[in-house]
């Protein structure tokens, strides 16, 4: 007669899944954590491209590439009642020197970003421009965008133009171009030698989590400032704290201008990725003292 083998006890069965569940439950951050860490490792490996685009403009146009080919205060609210402003960014510059020479190719630069001729282009989703940590939506959620009937791609980066919305946004000389403190913000011509600060001091872009104004094509929403703005403090338009992953970042209302939830902004746990202007890329804290951010995001600010 053939001996049974014993069989396992319902306790002993439980004292194994148990021992399963806590190894997975140990396991799983480590996964997760190693995957964050590619992410965030493919996130600066995407600056760092862009970097080098940038350079490889400056080094063709004897400038850094504007944040807007027109004043910050038009914008897509008004694109239409003014026929002159095009409002193609830095990103829309870049392309040919990311390797993006084709989706360069169909953009009518006489056009505004906004024009239907210009659709196709504006709803095709550049890897590059992307965090891969980002897990919001692909295209642009203001209603604004939305009103135009075709999406909007959106990026996660955007540059430093400035220290304070008073110089960057309301500022009455802001349409000379001129009163800004960063390196590109709208119509600028910087050119790398007037970056007297060094360029391994200058923070030239940063990352971001926006989406409801962060579509890349949009030249008019691609430069933001180091101090999170405030519409209520004149004459600085901007609140003491830093900007760096600050909830609101923007918030104006009234269908003039586009609300932002955040500025420079990230999905990596209190870092947020800049590119210098020497093409190198550093994590800031979101703990870094708002002084210290400033002096990064000026250009000749002597600190």
């Amino acid at each position: 007669m053939k001996k049974l083998r014993p069989a396992l006890t319902l306790v002993e069965v439980l004292m194994v899944i148990t021992i399963i569940g806590l190894l997975i439950a140990l396991i799983l951050p480590a996964v997760q954590g190693a995957r964050e860490s590619a992410r965030r490792t493919q996130c600066g490996s995407n600056l760092r491209q862009i970097g080098l685009a940038i350079g490889s403009f400056e080094s063709v146009r004897r400038r850094l590439p504007p944040s807007s080919t027109d004043p910050v205060v038009d914008g897509v609210w008004n694109w239409q009642e003014i026929p002159s402003s095009v409002l193609h960014g830095w990103a829309t510059r870049l392309l040919p020197f990311l390797e993006e020479s084709a989706l360069h190719a169909i953009i009518d630069p006489k056009q505004s970003a906004f024009h239907s001729s210009n659709s196709s282009a504006a709803a095709t989703v550049v890897a590059i421009y992307r965090c891969p940590s980002f897990s919001g939506t692909g295209f642009a959620t203001d209603a604004l965008y939305i009103d135009l009937k075709s999406p909007f791609a959106i990026r996660n980066y955007v540059a430093l133009g400035a220290t304070t919305a008073g110089l960057l946004y309301w500022e009455p000389g802001f349409q000379t171009a001129s009163t800004q403190d960063g390196s590109i913000f709208p119509q600028s011509e910087t050119r790398l030698k007037e970056i007297t600060d060094g360029l391994s001091h200058t923070i030239v872009l940063s990352e971001t989590i926006e989406q409801n104004a962060a579509a890349w094509i949009d030249g008019s929403t691609a430069s933001i400032t180091s101090r999170r703005v405030d519409s209520n403090n004149a004459p600085s338009y901007s609140g003491p704290d830093i900007a760096l992953n600050y909830v609101p970042y923007y918030r104006y209302g009234g269908g003039q201008s586009i609300d932002m939830e955040y500025g420079p902004s990230s999905a990596h746990a209190g870092f947020v990725a800049q590119l210098l202007a020497d093409g190198s890329v550093s994590f800031l804290s979101d703990a870094t003292p708002p002084q210290l951010y400033d002096a990064f995001v000026t250009r000749a600010g002597a600190d």
